[in-house]
């Protein structure tokens, strides 16, 4: 019922609708003097999740659209770096381990007196039933359940999802009705809002460098929204900016018209404000005599807000991050262009005779997501190049430029590459590489890579979906393949890290020396051994690897001595709480405990654990080992520990032994 009644309220209606709903909502940073209550503390879950699993299309940007959601929170929203989760492609256990800490920071926060207010948001694909991630979902039933027990003042809740089907990249999958929309309940203090309602899908679009709502209620946070000019923006203002504005750019789009839905149950007076404006770090300013649709995008090329403003609109302020922008004006009947830069702090107007008109040439060859084809590229240095001839024949130093084979004898920067880029300096692409990115220096992809990249110093990436190869490479998330380097870093890797040190928030295998991830933290170790009556080790884990470390001793008898060493393992679970660790170390044996050691040996220990995890920092775990120890024969040197053997002759100067053992310890 509500979406066909949203359907058919005109304008001057749904603002009447919209203005009740205001009346009725409340929140934390709402318009009331400083002094009047308890402070207020904002907490937020951001989740982007590109990949819904099975044969759906994966989306390009849920993930930045959730990092555009925690940007604007974070400089204008009251929210606290420490208070803010941000999940990229999250496994649902993830999901529901994030609501568990910010209950618990909510529950800290209240008893410090503060009133409190959360907000999830999220991004990606849905179905009929659920939030889709990766091959799980998490049950709309369930979600609603968590995100109306945490124990906040407020909750707020933001789906850029869909349970509807349409064509490429529309998220979602049958046509369904969609979540949260209409619902009852009887709970006060919360605020539901859906990018789209039933039987329709919430799109995503190349130009706009994101989904369609997403992008306009961002805008909206940003000051777009902010139409009585008070410094603030509502909630009420942001949906009403993102359901026009949204509503108005899908009517002609293929997957057909998109309305925002919403079921807010706000008791008390005054309007939930999202966005302070009053100290932005820094503002640009629309003059009153700019006039269409104006496009602002940032030196990167990412689009940072859009609004179409109207003749006698007046001033329109804006939030946003310090830095080159592009002002792009479309008035129906000619396209004009302005360049400002903004400093920290900084407050930059731009009016109508700052913009130029942009030559006809620069909008007709534009045609696919708004770059420039140009096949090839080649040269020395961007400004010495095929592309930088084509930008300066295009009157625009900013043009993103698409090209299948790039080759420079510096360094070269394209916005897109599909097919190979090569740099013996250096290779640049801004926003996406599919194919072959090589370089003597640095190879960069500043958005998404599919393929190979490889150069002789540095590989950087910020989602990797293949191989990175150089000395030191780095990725914010390696979403399927591997890194192989002398030093490995990325934020989660969903594949493997080949390397002497790897680091990552989380791994799922890290195989290298020095092998530290966030997730897994270290764990010490203690056990017996038919080595060592005593051991100590820690464990540097991912997923399913681990490097450790340790050192032993046997005090007893003739076979008296030191071993310390390294290993590298495998880690699998078998049912929960029970796991099979099998691993392969090296050790150094040093005969003796006086001072006058004989040796040294090495010793080489296979061992199939099996274990028990019975508290997050306490297992015990146990099993068989195979060992074999090699040293000079002409230094005759002592089996540690106990006397069994299997073998023990001589090859060569070599004296071996091989014997079977055991291990069983403790790991915390």
């Amino acid at each position: 019922m509500l979406p066909s009644l949203v359907r058919s309220l005109g304008p001057r209606a749904l603002a009447a609708v919209l203005s009740l709903v205001a009346w009725l909502a409340t929140g934390g940073l709402a318009r009331a003097e400083p002094d009047e209550g308890a402070p207020v503390r904002r907490f937020a879950l951001l989740v982007g999740a590109n990949d819904g699993g099975g044969d759906r299309v994966r989306l390009r940007y849920a993930n930045s659209d959730a990092d555009a959601i925690a940007e604007v929170l974070r400089d204008l929203g009251g929210v606290g770096a420490g208070d803010l989760i941000h999940l990229r492609d999250p496994t649902p256990t993830e999901v529901e381990a994030a609501f568990d800490d910010l209950a618990d920071k909510l529950r800290d926060a209240a008893d410090s007196g503060a009133r409190t207010q959360i907000l999830f948001y999220y991004s990606g694909h849905s179905d009929e039933k659920g939030l889709l991630l990766g091959g799980d979902r998490i049950e709309y039933a369930r979600l609603r359940k968590r995100v109306q027990a945490v124990p906040a003042d407020v909750r707020i809740a933001i789906l850029d999802s869909c349970a509807s089907g349409a064509f490429t990249r529309t998220k979602g999958g049958t046509r369904r009705a969609p979540f949260l929309v209409g619902a009852a309940s009887s709970v006060e203090g919360h605020a539901f809002l859906t990018s789209s309602s039933a039987d329709e899908s919430a799109q995503e679009s190349d130009r706009v460098g994101g989904s369609f709502f997403t992008h306009f209620f961002n805008s909206g946070l940003r000051g777009a929204a902010d139409v009585d000019g008070d410094r603030f923006v509502t909630l009420t203002e942001a949906y009403r900016f993102a359901f026009e504005s949204t509503l108005a750019r899908t009517e002609s789009t293929r997957g057909g018209a998109q309305h925002a839905a919403y079921d807010i149950q706000l008791a008390g007076s005054g309007d939930l404000v999202m966005t302070d404006l009053h100290k932005p770090s820094a503002t640009l300013v629309i003059g009153s005599d700019v006039v269409g649709l104006v496009s602002i995008r940032g030196s990167s090329g990412r689009l940072a807000a859009e609004i179409d403003k109207a003749k006698g609109s007046g001033l329109l302020a804006l939030a946003v991050e310090p830095g080159k922008y592009q002002i792009l004006v479309d008035d129906g009947a000619e396209r004009r262009k302005a360049s400002v830069e903004v400093g920290r702090g900084g407050r930059v107007a731009v009016v109508a005779a700052d913009f130029r008109v942009m030559p006809t040439e620069y909008a007709t060859l534009r045609g696919d997501g708004e770059y420039v084809q140009v096949p090839f590229d080649i040269g020395l240095l961007p400004p010495a190049s095929i592309n930088g001839r084509r930008a300066r024949q295009l009157h625009d130093p900013d043009v993103r430029i698409r090209n299948r084979f790039t080759l420079s004898f510096g360094w070269n920067r394209s916005a897109r590459v599909d097919g190979v880029s090569l740099g013996v300096g250096a290779s640049i692409v801004d926003e996406h590489l599919h194919g072959i990115q090589g370089s003597m220096v640095a190879s960069i992809v500043r958005g998404d890579l599919e393929g190979l990249q490889f150069s002789q110093f540095f590989a950087r990436a910020k989602r990797v979906t293949g191989l990175q190869s150089a000395m030191v490479v780095h990725a914010d998330t390696v979403a399927k393949g591997a890194q192989l380097g002398f030093i490995d870093i990325a934020k989660r890797v969903h594949g493997a890290q080949v390397g002497i040190i790897t680091w990552a928030d989380e791994a799922d295998a890290a195989i290298g020396f020095i092998t530290p991830t966030r997730k897994g933290n270290v764990h010490p170790e203690v056990w017996t051994s038919d080595i060592s009556s005593f051991a100590f080790g820690f464990r540097l884990p991912a997923n399913y690897t681990y490097s450790s470390f340790a050192i032993g001793i046997h005090p007893f008898g003739r076979r008296a001595g030191y071993q310390f060493g390294f290993a590298f393992g495998g880690h699998i679970p078998l049912v929960k709480g029970v796991f099979m660790d099998i691993d392969l170390g090296a050790h150094v044996v040093l005969d003796g405990l006086s001072g006058s050691f004989r040796g040294p040996g090495v010793l080489g220990q296979l061992r199939l654990l099996f274990g028990y995890q019975a508290f997050k920092r306490l297992s015990v775990f146990g099993g068989p080992t195979l060992s074999v120890l090699g040293n000079d024969a002409d230094k005759p040197l002592g089996r540690p520990g106990y006397g069994w053997t299997v073998y023990d002759g001589q090859e060569g100067n070599t004296q071996l032994r091989v014997w079977p053992g055991f291990a069983a310890g403790l790991r915390f």
